[in-house]
C-alpha cells in the first residue's frame, strides 16, 4: 500500500525533493492535531509550530492537485508534487518535528484516500460549526450595569 520510506536518523533536518518518492499534503498545524485525535490516519505529520503548518507525505503520484479528492479541500489544504520540503530527522523533538499518531506502526507515508477523507470530514464539521453560531448583535444601550 505505502512505499517504504523512513525519516533520516538523528535530530537534525534535511531538504528533500518532493515527487521522487512521495508527494506532500499541507494544511494548518491545528488540522494535524485534529487528525491525530481522530486516529484515522496511521502516518505522522511534520509540524512546524512557528509557521503553524503541517505536512503529510503520501506516495508519489497520489497528490494530483486537480483531482476531486484534493480540489474540494483547497485553499486550506495544498498538495505539492514538486519542489522541496525541509524534513525533520526521526529523533527531532523541538520546532519542526514529526507528530506521530497513537498507536503508530512505523509508516511515514499516509494513505491518501484516508487522509483526504479525514480532512474532508474536518472541513465539513468546521463549516457546520460556523453556520450554527449566530453573529453577535449589540442590544440596547452601550452602558453596562444597573441604571
Amino acid at each position: 500500500m505505502n512505499e517504504p520510506w523512513t525519516a533520516p536518523p538523528g535530530d537534525g533536518t534535511a531538504v528533500v525533493p518532493i515527487g521522487d518518492v512521495w508527494d506532500v499534503v499541507e494544511a494548518p498545524a491545528e488540522t494535524a492535531a485534529w487528525v491525530r485525535q481522530l486516529r484515522r490516519v496511521e502516518a505522522p505529520a511534520i509540524v512546524d509550530p512557528r509557521q503553524g503548518r503541517a505536512w503529510w507525505l503520501i506516495p508519489r503520484g497520489s497528490a494530483n492537485p486537480t483531482a476531486w479528492l484534493w480540489h474540494q479541500l483547497q485553499p486550506t489544504v495544498v498538495v505539492r508534487t514538486s519542489g522541496s520540503l525541509i524534513v525533520p530527522h526521526a529523533a527531532r523533538s523541538d520546532g519542526l518535528r514529526w507528530v506521530k499518531p497513537h498507536p503508530w506502526g512505523g509508516t511515514y507515508l499516509a494513505q491518501p484516500e484516508r487522509l483526504a477523507a479525514v480532512l474532508t470530514l474536518l472541513r465539513s464539521a468546521t463549516a457546520a460549526r460556523r453556520a450554527s453560531v449566530s453573529p453577535f448583535y449589540a442590544r440596547g444601550d452601550t452602558d453596562a450595569g444597573p441604571g
